[in-house]
């Protein structure tokens, strides 16, 4: 059955935003000056323009594209948020390669449904992150209808946890809820690891389908004007079940089978070490105060030493052989990158990256959602 979801989208959400910014709920930041690119960047797809243009690569066009997973062939699978599907790019051509629309909105702009099945007849609604597992399977962040799609390699999309409607809960399947999922990574037994944005939560999904969350869920509530509250993420380090998250959107898996976050509405990169049941900020100071009425804690740009470094708004991140972490830094518009203990900045000037890519060869895909366009960033010697 076709479900035509009524839920939160990016759109109100950020509604949501530009009122706490009105109240003065969100800081304001110091504007800063972007340090010169270290790293070579070229614009591998998108013509600049706003639409849903297959074909080379550089003529074709598309609508907010989030998240994106290469795979070892060099075919690189884009989430094209606001055209509601998943596009394809291989050889220097664009193609849809799953995911379909049936009707506009009042704006003429195409409007997401549910619906699993074949490549061709399948549906979604804003997706964004998403990973691959070893035998080449995808799986969907399908964020604006709440559930987490996987697509087989023989062409089939399927929907693995949620029911489609916004909330929380734990359970199998079906039986979970989730809230604006943002992002996913896949371990090597195929568990899938999600970051449930508007939950402020880490979810666990095993194999046979259960779903359970990992850590504490946040209490804090803010007024965004007189008589307008709204419940928003937290902070805080330690045992993995007490802590705490403002909107996820970010998550990676290392070598290990640890996870690292992109903690957005924190400014912070935390690290979830799964064995021994513990959350550390590993970028970003350790210690967080909010600013009164404010969903998000205040951001910067700063490089240098991890433990003092500033973000703006990170999400997607990826982490390289070398075993350092690229973090998409959205609203300082740069792709920064934490090795060793620094963070650095490799390439800027964007407009506002969402997620990114990396390659063992060295090379770094970045989606530029404002830009409708797809980059590629090269590590510079120094941190391969």
């Amino acid at each position: 059955m076709i479900r035509k979801k009524r839920s939160i989208s990016k759109a109100a959400v950020l509604g949501v935003f530009a009122l706490a910014v009105w109240a003065g709920a969100v800081p304001a930041f110091a504007a800063t000056t972007e340090p010169a690119p270290v790293a070579d960047k070229k614009i591998v797809a998108g013509s600049g323009q706003t639409g849903d243009e297959n074909g080379a690569a550089l003529s074709a066009s598309f609508r907010e594209p989030s998240g994106i997973v290469v795979l070892p062939d060099g075919a690189a699978y884009i989430a094209d948020s606001a055209n509601h599907s998943i596009r394809k790019l291989a050889a220097g051509l664009v193609s849809d390669y799953a995911g379909l629309t049936v009707s506009r909105d009042a704006k003429g702009l195409p409007e997401g449904m549910w619906l699993d099945g074949p490549l061709n007849q399948s549906m979604f609604q804003q997706p964004q992150g998403m990973a691959a597992d070893a035998q080449g399977n995808l799986y969907i962040a399908d964020t604006g209808n709440h559930v987490i799609r996987k697509i087989t390699t023989q062409g089939t999309v399927a929907t693995l946890a949620g029911d489609g409607v916004q909330g929380h809960q734990d359970g199998t399947g079906k039986a979970a809820r989730f809230y604006s999922p943002g992002d996913l990574a896949v371990a090597a037994d195929g568990t899938i690891y999600v970051a449930d944005t508007l939950n402020h939560a880490i979810r666990k999904i095993t194999a046979d389908g259960k779903v359970t969350t990992l850590n504490s869920l946040s209490e804090r509530i803010v007024q965004l004007a007189p008589g307008y509250v709204e419940r928003a993420g937290d902070f805080r380090d330690g045992k993995l079940k007490e802590a705490k998250f403002n909107e996820p959107t970010g998550i990676a898996i290392d070598g290990q089978g640890n996870l690292y976050v992109s903690d957005t509405g924190n400014q912070r990169i935390r690290y979830i070490d799964l064995k021994n049941g513990t959350v550390a900020t590993v970028a970003g100071a350790a210690t967080l105060t909010y600013p009164q009425d404010s969903l998000y804690a205040e951001g910067g740009q700063a490089d240098g030493a991890a433990s003092s470094a500033q973000f703006q708004f990170p999400k997607g991140i990826s982490v390289t052989a070398e075993g350092g972490l690229v973090i998409a830094d959205s609203r300082n518009h740069a792709i920064r990158y934490l090795h060793n203990g620094k963070v650095t900045t490799l390439a800027s000037s964007f407009d506002q990256p969402v997620d990114v890519a990396a390659t063992g060869q060295g090379s770094i895909w970045v989606t530029d959602s404002s830009a409708q366009t797809i980059f590629q960033v090269s590590l510079p010697p120094q941190s391969k």
